[in-house]
């Protein structure tokens, strides 16, 4: 395994990080307990491909990139998955008697010699990042695609044996359906398992991308007991039936483990449940990685250095506004600054970051945790979400005595955002006073790497682009996804952001001391040099991240 010291030989010789960002790098992975290189790319002081290349240079091998490569199966049954978890290694192509296989250390003798007996071909090795290989070693849970009908038909078919509910939750065949429907939902990619009860089925739904389908339908005689199940690893009352009720639990694939949030909600039929997954082991993403780029990028990066003041993010509900508060938090997260945040829910553990889970029952609201974080010493706050008015003014009054304040706001633009924090009661010269820059964004998906292919709009679409945008579609190209293995033929794989930045400048700030519209504000700050959400997206989509009928669908009016 490379070390520190020759990471930083590597690196500071090819030109592309400072000694001075390196070591402060260097300093936090060893404070904060996490992997150096991880801390880099979601940094953003180097992307995981020129790391990945500059690494492989190192061990004198080739660099490969498999996130978006289907390994054939006769190639990955080569090394077993307990093997390839352990020695951190996996085969992906196999050429005659030579087998290319990629590492996350190439120099692993124990792990090539492992290779080369049980296989009895010779070796090509490559370097693999090691959030690449893990994406990678994913592709073994294939094997769970292809068995998945066939070991929900074999146990959920099984009629229950017995009324006691809370038994009937721990035999076998509930234990290994639930188990099944999670593993197979990982191994897709889910964010949420919809379990739904109707009058005479029980729908298991999946959301993927951001979009929801209809995974399978169980007999209905199972229902009781997959929620008695849920129930009993999230701690809830098995009882209860008539009102609402959260929890969480994790869940072991494998070496690794995910967390499920719970929400349960009593329906017309039956408790319906809804399980969103929140993969613990996985690396913080950049905010290029997000999609932030260019000025945008610039201006966010800017103003989170700042010692105080308020930056929000602001979008629709599932456009990603916490993920892009928890990067800008891994960012920040040093040991000379306490971090405090409260939070519906806590999503992600944050190592040496203190976060309150918001209990309304307890009294601890937004408001009420706040103001007890403010007697807790903190550099850097972030509250999930401004609600009312208490909330504003006391993350007005937060940012006033030298803190940055981090937030949430639900509203469709960034200019918008201004009003709307107005009508919740804040002073107009305050929050000119406080307000640094806001986000508004959505989610896009990507389109998939394996099948992309050029394409020409529609002539609606095209009508619309030059009624709308008429000087973006001079040179413009646009693609989409054929459809292929890799995306189930769907065209997409992964979601991208499309971002707008609003910075609080001078003429921002008069205006809203006059409490003008957001109509106005939003004409300045494009005169400012703001890129909306539409024209980001549709420079993405003419750079082949998405499509434009995936940008207009979350975008247009």
């Amino acid at each position: 395994m490379i070390l520190p010291e020759q990471l930083r030989h590597v690196i500071l010789t090819s030109g592309f990080i400072t000694p001075s960002d390196f070591d402060g790098a260097v300093k936090t992975s060893q404070e904060l307990g996490k992997s150096l290189t991880d801390i880099l790319i979601y940094r953003g002081l180097i992307s995981e491909d020129v790391l990945g290349q500059l690494i492989a240079e190192y061990y004198s091998v080739s660099y490969v990139k498999l996130s978006h490569k289907i390994i054939p199966q006769d190639v990955l049954s080569l090394i077993p998955e307990e093997a390839a978890t352990s020695f951190r290694m996996i085969p992906f192509s196999r050429e005659g008697d030579t087998l290319y296989l990629a590492m996350e250390d190439p120099s692993d003798l124990e792990g090539r010699e492992f290779a080369k007996r049980k296989t009895g071909l010779k070796l090509q090795i490559f370097f693999v990042t090691p959030s690449d290989l893990t994406s990678a070693i994913g592709q073994y849970k294939r094997n769970i695609k292809e068995i998945f009908k066939t070991i929900i038909d074999e146990n959920a078919q099984k009629a229950p044996t017995t009324q006691d509910v809370e038994k009937l939750a721990s035999d076998v065949p509930v234990v290994k359906t639930l188990d099944t429907i999670v593993e197979y939902a990982s191994a897709e990619g889910t964010s949420d398992i919809h379990f739904e009860v109707l009058e005479s089925e029980f729908l298991v739904r999946f959301r993927i991308d951001g979009i929801l389908h209809d995974t399978l339908t169980l007999p209905k005689s199972i229902h009781p007991a997959i929620i008695a199940r849920i129930k009993i690893l999230s701690k809830l009352k098995i009882d209860e039936h008539r009102i609402p009720q959260d929890g969480r639990f994790k869940f072991q694939i494998r070496n690794t483990f995910i967390a499920l949030r719970v929400s349960i909600l009593p329906g017309f039929y039956g408790e319906n449940i809804v399980l969103r997954i929140l993969p613990e082991s996985a690396r913080p993403l950049s905010l290029e990685e997000l999609g932030v780029t260019g000025h945008s990028l610039e201006l966010v990066k800017n103003n989170i250095k700042k010692p105080h003041g308020m930056i929000l993010v602001t979008g629709p509900t599932g456009s990603g506004k916490t993920t892009t508060l928890y990067s800008v938090l891994n960012i920040l997260n040093t040991t000379s600054v306490k971090i405090c945040t409260v939070e519906d829910p806590v999503e992600y553990g944050i190592r040496r970051v203190n976060q309150i889970q918001v209990n309304p029952q307890a009294g601890l609201t937004f408001s009420a945790g706040l103001r007890s974080l403010l007697r807790h010493d903190p550099d850097i706050i972030m509250v999930g979400e401004i609600r009312d008015q208490e909330t504003a003014e006391m993350a007005i009054h937060s940012s006033l005595t030298g803190h940055l304040v981090l937030s949430t706001l639900h509203t469709n633009d960034a200019a918008g955002t201004i009003p709307r924090f107005l009508d919740m009661g804040a002073e107009g010269f305050l929050v000119a006073t406080t307000l640094n820059l806001i986000i508004a964004q959505r989610l896009v998906r990507k389109i998939c790497s394996s099948c992309i292919e050029p394409y020409e709009p529609s002539e609606e679409i095209k009508q619309y682009l030059a009624k709308t945008v008429p000087d973006t579609l001079q040179l413009k190209k646009f693609y989409r996804g054929k459809g292929c293995q890799e995306c189930n033929y769907k065209g997409y794989k992964g979601r991208i952001g499309i971002y707008e930045v609003l910075e609080v400048n001078d003429a921002i700030r008069d205006l809203i001391i006059k409490r003008v519209s957001g109509e106005e504000i939003n004409r300045q700050a494009l005169k400012n040099g703001m890129v909306s959400l539409l024209i980001d997206g549709i420079n993405k989509a003419s750079g082949g991240s998405t499509t434009i009928e995936e940008v207009l669908r979350v975008v247009r009016e």
